[in-house]
């Protein structure tokens, strides 16, 4: 292994580097958090950015939401959306989507069912729990 040229230390021996904190982090951060039970996407963190920052590449705020996602800063709604939906509340919770404009809204989280109960009286090793509950909003329900 290559010596650092700082220190001459070997690279596997140093202590890991701490992340350095960004303008583009805490303005990606800023976006998922401003968007208050949105769930936006990447797309949508980018054009946030951008007003800020024009020249933000959409490759940047990917390796920043990314990053904030693996420090368990927000989360990604798993609502089998696609692209992904950022979470700004990063703690367990349950979402209702609306198959009509595809708004997302947090429920809070019911717990462990007698189907979690089942399958690890049958061996399996549950790892997460999320519901997510389909039909139509008040507002598009309204617009029939």
């Amino acid at each position: 292994m290559e010596p650092c040229d700082a220190c001459g230390m070997p690279a596997s021996a140093r202590p890991p580097r701490e992340r350095r904190h960004t303008r583009q982090l805490a303005l990606v951060l800023a976006a998922v958090r401003d968007s208050g039970s949105e769930h936006p996407t990447a797309a949508h963190v980018h054009r946030r950015v951008r007003r800020t920052l024009p020249r933000v590449s959409l490759g940047t705020v990917y390796r920043n939401l990314e990053r904030l996602v693996g420090e368990g800063t927000i989360a990604v709604a798993d609502v089998g959306a696609r692209p992904l939906r950022y979470d700004p509340v990063p703690s367990p919770h349950d979402h209702f989507v609306c198959r009509a404009c595809g708004g997302i809204e947090d429920l809070p989280s019911v717990g462990p069912t007698l189907h979690l109960r089942r399958l690890r009286r049958a061996g399996h090793r549950i790892e997460a729990h999320a519901t997510v509950v389909y039909g139509r909003c008040r507002r598009c329900g309204e617009e029939r």
